[in-house]
């Protein structure tokens, strides 16, 4: 009974210590860095702000290896000898994921007659400050994300199915509130359906972090994310010829 209650209370810590680290890497980083810009640099230069969105970003990755650091090596290495096993184990689940994604993608911007916000945001960007989108979406951004959502949140949960839930939904749900930044509470009731978006989003964490428990090895999902971000950021330079 005591062993239980002390697993029990461990797993709380671990979600604890997950949350933390997520509020450091969504709210605590980047609002520290919006106050120094907006206080005392604010650049009209783009080359000089895109600079200085690529020191946030490797501030949050650089925080997150100190973290992560014992887990981050140790993978490294496994993944060097078993690559192959643990990427066929990854793509298996990631397919899964991505049709899923694609597919309820298609239904909503059927009901909404638009894309994701996210993805709007993304396209932004990658006009206004196209090194810093590569940089922060290929290079930074999956190994970030995987750190938080996957790694972050492993030990909390006892079993596969609760911990892909939790993480998948957290990351969907990230992705979709995108739509509703800056709306008033009246506006948000009104587009409501922007909250669907969790769905094709949270397929896609919730893939990661199938793949994440069966390989045990945060590398593993963290390139696969990199290359699904790849290739997404060519679709989108492609739609915008």
């Amino acid at each position: 009974m005591n062993k239980i209650k002390n697993d029990s209370v461990k797993r709380i810590i671990y979600l604890l210590i997950g949350i933390a680290i997520f509020i450091l890497y969504y709210k605590i980083i980047p609002d520290l860095f919006k106050y120094v810009y907006n206080h005392y640099l604010n650049f009209s230069n783009k080359i000089l702000k895109s600079t200085f969105l690529i020191s946030m970003e490797i501030t949050i990755f650089l925080i997150l290896f100190l973290i992560f650091r014992k887990t981050i090596l140790e993978d490294l290495k496994k993944f060097k000898n078993d690559y192959r096993k643990k990427l066929d184990i990854g793509f298996k689940y990631y397919f899964i994921g991505i049709f899923i994604m694609i597919i309820s993608n298609l239904i909503l911007a059927a009901i909404t007659g638009d894309i994701a916000k996210n993805e709007e945001l993304n396209r932004e960007y990658l006009k206004m400050y196209p090194v810093y989108s590569i940089i922060a979406m290929v290079v930074l951004g999956p190994t970030i994300e995987e750190l938080v959502f996957r790694l972050g949140f492993r030990k909390a949960f006892k079993s596969w199915l609760p911990y892909a839930l939790f993480s998948g939904l957290l990351f969907g749900g990230l992705h979709a509130y995108t739509a509703f930044e800056g709306m008033s509470f009246q506006e948000a009731l009104k587009h409501w359906v922007y909250a669907l978006y969790t769905i094709p989003y949270g397929a896609l964490g919730f893939a990661f972090a199938k793949v994440y428990y069966d390989t045990k090895n945060i590398c593993t999902t963290a390139l696969i994310h990199t290359i699904h971000n790849a290739f997404s950021i060519f679709l989108i330079f492609f739609a915008m010829r």
